[in-house]
């Protein structure tokens, strides 16, 4: 994961108290953030856009800005250098990103502040106009929300922390910014209200951050700015680009990819406008919440912008009213294991910044109220983590299991282990594909009808992984297509479940243990397939007997099914040509695949 670098002296002035380094590891540690090391960081200047830019570790000069993208044969100019603690990024925990965030946590976790941090905001009257063009196919990103806020005179530290903050968001909520992208602006150099519309990528030029002077349309950008390099596939299928434009008519930002030059924060800015938009609603929000919370924690003070949009009405942005969820002290007793009573629990959750309050008439059951920026709070058990730090792992009492058993690989494995053993022998390598896929390479692509029933996801974040396999043959086919240029012969092989719909069981699906293989160069054929799985079963102590088939992935009458003492165990065969061309081989291959799990 990422790793983040927190300023160690602006942390102990956040807390209001110089604690010892080791004292602030442990609690970073016990709210789960993976320390790495405490570091003196080297800063250095970019000659061209004047910004700040961090020496890698173990690096003491600089060349390259990555903001600007402008290199030098000569370093970069020092610029300093700070103290700081050097985190793992927390994933499932965007508000622990920066140290304003970091520094909020703490001051519960070290007893100085207990309970809901609130946040106020009052009306900016400011409104952003959503035209509707962003809702179409080839222009779509139709989320937003945007926020005010004023902050303390901004200098060169709190502009570092505010970009890391704003890149790292981007990374743990709008995935790399596919999802949700941020900008931040000197509301300043802002007229009036603000449209967000699309604009024609060759037209309505602009000057991107990083490269003063220099006017590009949306086109040049994503082909000449690094940021436009970057992330040029986000806008690959738009015809028109996405725009924010003030009521002069001066471009702002092209969200995704890059903010205007002449808006950029500047030192000295109090003044800030922020927008998040996207192609997912709930990610727009969290960044947005996340983020003006975090720089509330170092001194701001949000207001809230109006958002108008087509058949929608009007709406005003950020919400930051607490919500509220419930807890069972039944429920953290038992999954916790626990001695927890009305008041430790209660005490626990105020040490993690939450309220709560007993359910009227209802024993031992408490309404909690956490804060906006707290997006990871889905379920009771999500609580339930948070009564365990605050309880404190030090303080849980270990104990020696009741029963004292030794474990045993379950049979399905111990089959697995012996059959990969058996292919690498044979001189096969593995891969492990993802179980997600779509219809077309799990059907459609190998001749397969698709069935009128198969597993699928519900509200798919990609269209790449609405799908669950229910065969191996997929992923061994991706892994020879992405390594189709590389000598031949090759041999693969996969291991792992599929998944079949089955009303019988308890979800509605089941899962199946399956072996996949397949050889692809000049002599590849049934011949060797057969030869491969014979070896394969001999040395699993089975004798199969082989029946021909026709199906529609492979040759006719270069097909058959083995079963062993009736029972039908899987297939093996030469594919077809239409096959290879789907996936772009141009050599043979054999394939087979058996069912393990049916053994049993």
């Amino acid at each position: 994961m990422p790793i983040v670098n927190i300023d160690l002296a602006w942390l102990n002035r956040l807390l209001g108290k110089q604690f010892p380094t080791e004292t602030v590891r442990e609690s970073l540690e016990q709210i789960g953030c993976d320390v790495e090391d405490l570091a003196d960081i080297q800063y250095s200047r970019c000659p061209r856009c004047g910004a700040l830019v961090e020496n890698p570790i173990g690096q003491e000069e600089v060349r390259a800005c990555g903001i600007c993208g402008h290199e030098s044969e000569t370093p970069f100019k020092p610029a300093g250098k700070k103290q700081v603690l050097r985190l793992d990024l927390l994933a499932d925990r965007p508000d622990l990103f920066d140290v304003g965030g970091l520094a909020r946590a703490l001051r519960g976790t070290l007893g100085i502040e207990r309970g809901l941090p609130k946040y106020a905001t009052r009306p900016s009257g400011h409104t952003v106009k959503i035209d509707k063009s962003l809702q179409n196919k080839d222009s779509f990103r139709p989320f937003i929300a945007c926020a005010v806020m004023t902050l303390p005179p901004i200098d060169e530290t709190s502009l570092i922390a505010i970009m890391k903050l704003q890149e790292n968001l981007h990374w743990g909520v709008g995935r790399d910014r596919k999802l949700a992208s941020i900008g931040v602006y000197d509301l300043a150099a802002i007229s009036g209200d603000i449209e967000y519309r699309t604009m024609d990528p060759d037209k309505e030029p602009f000057v991107p951050l990083g490269m003063p002077g220099k006017k590009m349309t949306g086109r040049q950008i994503l082909t000449e700015h690094p940021k436009g390099i970057a992330y040029a596939e986000l806008l690959a299928n738009h015809k028109r680009y996405p725009a924010l434009v003030d009521s002069k008519g001066h471009v702002l930002s092209m969200p995704p990819i890059i903010n205007s030059d002449e808006t950029k924060l500047k030192l000295g800015t109090t003044r800030v406008f922020i927008d998040v938009t996207g192609i997912s609603q709930a990610a727009v929000t969290k960044s947005l919440d996340t983020l003006v919370c975090s720089l509330c924690e170092i001194g701001g003070a949000v207001e809230t912008v109006e958002i108008s949009e087509p058949g929608a009405g009007n709406r005003m942005t950020p919400d930051l009213k607490p919500r509220s969820t419930a807890v069972d002290l039944a429920e953290a007793k038992r999954w916790l294991g626990l001695p927890l009573d009305d008041k430790s629990l209660t005490e626990s959750l105020r040490k993690m910044r939450f309220d709560l309050q007993p359910v009227a008439g209802v024993k031992g059951r408490f309404s909690v109220s956490y804060p906006p920026y707290r997006t990871d709070i889905r379920h009771m058990v999500d609580l339930l983590e948070d009564v365990a730090i605050g309880y404190g792992y030090g303080n849980i009492e270990p104990r020696l299991v009741r029963s004292m058993t030794v474990g045993t690989p379950r049979p399905e494995e111990s089959l697995s282990d012996r059959g990969r053993q058996i292919l690498i022998g044979l001189g096969f390598s593995e891969i492990m594909s993802l179980p997600l896929t779509t219809e077309e390479h799990q059907y459609e692509r190998l001749r397969m009808p698709a069935p009128e029933r198969y597993p699928q996801v519900a509200n798919p974040k990609l269209k790449a992984y609405n799908v669950v396999r229910t065969h191996l043959l997929g992923g061994l086919f991706e892994a020879l297509r992405e390594n189709r240029r590389r000598p031949m012969p090759q041999r693969l092989f996969e291991i792992d479940n599929v998944v079949a719909l089955d009303d019988m069981a308890e979800t509605g699906a089941s899962e199946e243990r399956r072996l996949a293989l397949v050889e692809i160069g000049r002599e590849s054929g049934y011949a060797t397939a057969r030869s491969v799985m014979d070896s394969l079963l001999r040395e699993l102590g089975w004798k199969p007997e082989y029946t021909a088939i026709e199906h529609p992935t492979f040759v006719p009458g270069r097909a058959a099914e083995f079963s062993i003492n009736g029972k039908a165990l899987g297939i093996v065969g030469e594919v077809h040509p239409e096959v290879l061309a789907n996936f772009g081989l141009t050599h043979p291959v054999a394939l087979a695949e058996l069912s393990l799990q049916r053994v049993f």
